[in-house]
């Protein structure tokens, strides 16, 4: 076969499949490295974010006589951290000593006394009255520690008896630790111990 036939016959027309294989066949010779750059530069996916540890929280709560003790701990961070107790009581109660509502308005000497197990105290929270009502009254004492700025809701606590300064934080209850609800003459009206529930 001589020289021009090879080379018409290289141009003849190829038709369907065997047109495009050609084609392709031709762009893999020409840019022999374009597979290894497209792999490069593809995009890999991004892991999905895992969801943010849950808060610890450890919690007091305990029942009696027509009263609802409950005493909870959040801690997210060292810069966010919050301390609620809420004391719910029927109306009228014989063993806080309040027979009406107005009773409980002026009732402004329970406190909560907070106990390590070896029974040494190390925290107080004073309650204030949040709400009375003719069959129910609630005391609260609620502060959070967020930004390094503590904010008072209600309530007062001191998160370590053993000195005179006022500390910024929360008081550092544990899982075992003791509550107990006291009033002015040292009477122990209430007790729960804490307990890690996440």
């Amino acid at each position: 076969m001589s020289r021009s036939m090879r080379i018409s016959r290289l141009w003849m027309p190829l038709s369907g499949t065997a047109a495009l294989l050609a084609a392709a066949s031709t762009l893999q010779a020409d840019f022999p490295a374009y597979d290894a750059v497209a792999s490069a530069t593809t995009p890999v996916a991004t892991p999905t974010p895992q969801p943010q540890a849950q808060p610890l929280v450890t919690l007091a709560k305990q029942k009696q006589d027509g009263a609802v003790l409950t005493v909870k701990r959040t801690w997210w961070s060292a810069k966010k951290d919050q301390i609620e107790a809420s004391l719910t009581v029927k109306i009228p109660n014989d063993t806080l000593k309040l027979p009406t509502a107005e009773d409980a308005k002026n009732r402004h000497d329970l406190l909560l006394q907070f106990r390590h197990s070896d029974g040494t105290a190390f925290a107080e929270c004073d309650l204030d009255v949040k709400q009375a009502k003719k069959k129910q009254a609630v005391f609260a004492a609620k502060e959070l520690y967020r930004r390094g700025i503590l904010q008072i809701k209600s309530g007062v606590c001191d998160p370590d008896t053993a000195t005179e300064v006022a500390e910024q934080t929360i008081p550092d209850v544990k899982p075992g630790d003791v509550v107990l609800l006291k009033d002015a003459t040292g009477s122990e009206l209430l007790s729960a111990t804490f307990m890690k529930t996440q």
